[in-house]
């Protein structure tokens, strides 16, 4: 049944369904996850992420993944990330049978006798998220052209974006809260952090030649410009492109509505008029203007908890003065 639910899977993907159905639920989740996720970092941006919402839920399935855009290349990491992080997450959680906590988490003693520490908690299992979200998601890519390697090089930047946000929590143990030993374990980080993190990557995305269809690595045609103290002597330093986003198509201005992308346009959206970025209403309208409308909506106020136990909250009416673009 879990199969089922989620159409749009590629055979190699219904198979590994079929094996492990607890954690391919986790990766659907994670898949979610990561749509949500770009829909908050790109909330004012022209292109909002609305074409990754599907009609079977599968991100997987939109045109715009069909596309060598920047923001194809987005969509694959913060996908490739989200079903790492979300396995990653049931492992430690001890939800999955195929996994549990991360085997390298137990009993490691040290330090000094008076102020010792050990792995001894459930570390999140990074590992088996990383390989099943490679097993998952790469078996899509079949071709060998640009766009198939594309495609997994920013799978393996998603979840290396994960990989780079893990972080180390402990808890103290002793006498009335003394921290005579102390036991640590490996979480996986906030998905905002990792959303950030991506949305960064998608800032200094890095466009490659097309035409480059043989082995090797893809020629760069954009480069991040380095800054040197010492003009005299100025050595090129060679980028690390294991972590960066690559595309390799320009994008369209996602200004106008083009159902064949599943792109709505800018229509209706709201902006902010004395903004100078993305969410400003010069850059959202695209040049078309704006209009004033009075807004009216109902929020909780006035809460009040009451023992025991419940909250009692008042429906208060706001109307305020916001701008759409035309």
């Amino acid at each position: 049944m879990v199969c089922k639910t989620f159409p749009g899977l590629t055979k190699s993907q219904l198979e590994l369904c079929h094996k492990y159905p607890d954690v391919t639920a986790a990766a659907f989740h994670g898949l979610q996850m990561a749509v949500e996720e770009c829909q908050f970092q790109f909330r004012w941006h022209r292109w909002n992420c609305s074409s990754l919402n599907t009609k079977n839920r599968n991100p997987h399935s939109s045109v715009i993944l069909q596309k060598g855009y920047r923001e194809s290349a987005f969509s694959y990491a913060i996908s490739a990330a989200g079903v790492a992080h979300s396995v990653a997450r049931a492992c430690g959680q001890g939800s999955l049978l195929a996994c549990g906590c991360e085997p390298k988490a137990f009993a490691r003693t040290r330090g000094s006798p008076s102020n010792r520490w050990k792995w001894g908690g459930c570390s999140h299992n990074l590992e088996f998220g990383i390989k099943f979200s490679t097993m998952f998601l790469d078996s899509r890519e079949k071709g060998v052209d640009i766009q198939s390697r594309i495609n997994l090089h920013n799978n393996h930047a998603g979840r290396l974006a994960v990989a780079n946000k893990m972080q180390t929590k402990c808890k103290c143990h002793g006498m009335s809260g003394s921290c005579e030993l102390k036991t640590c374990w490996k979480a996986a980080p906030d998905f905002r952090m990792v959303g950030g993190l991506l949305k960064d990557r998608f800032r200094t995305a890095v466009m490659v030649d097309q035409s480059n269809m043989g082995n090797g690595s893809p020629l760069l045609i954009h480069r991040r410009r380095i800054r040197y103290r010492k003009r005299k002597r100025q050595k090129k330093r060679r980028r690390d492109l294991s972590s960066e986003l690559l595309f390799y198509e320009r994008s369209p201005n996602f200004c106008e509505p083009d159902h064949s992308l599943g792109v709505e346009g800018t229509l209706g959206r709201r902006c902010n008029r004395t903004s100078r970025g993305v969410d400003g209403c010069a850059s959202l309208c695209c040049g078309r203007g704006y209009n004033v409308i009075k807004q009216r909506r109902t929020d909780r106020c006035n809460c009040r908890f009451h023992w025991c136990c419940y909250v009692e909250c008042q429906n208060c009416t706001v109307e305020e003065w916001i701008t759409v673009c035309k």
